[in-house]
């Protein structure tokens, strides 16, 4: 089930984590480097689509990130489950 889920998950994760490279990559440099008269248009165009894709995909991402720490606490508290025995629950 977490496989079926995580082909919804990880195309969000993926484009969260790309385009906040991009746009730190973009912004920092323009940032540090340019006046505002003078920013060359490629740079600036690039980090202001990649920050409206952070933007507008942030909520989907925490949702992919809750999803994922949901699943992964549900298979967590089944292995801590199948490792407990009768016999290992007295030795405690």
């Amino acid at each position: 089930m977490q496989a079926d889920i995580g082909r919804f998950t990880r195309p969000v994760m993926s484009i969260m984590a790309t385009c906040s490279l991009v746009y730190l990559m973009t912004w920092g440099p323009l940032y540090a480097l340019w006046e505002v008269g003078h920013m060359p248009w490629l740079p600036l165009l690039a980090a202001a689509f990649s920050g409206l894709v952070v933007t507008m995909t942030f909520p989907a991402f925490v949702m992919a990130v809750g999803i994922e720490s949901d699943f992964w606490r549900r298979l967590r508290s089944l292995q801590v489950c199948e490792f407990r025995t009768p016999a290992r629950e007295g030795a405690d």
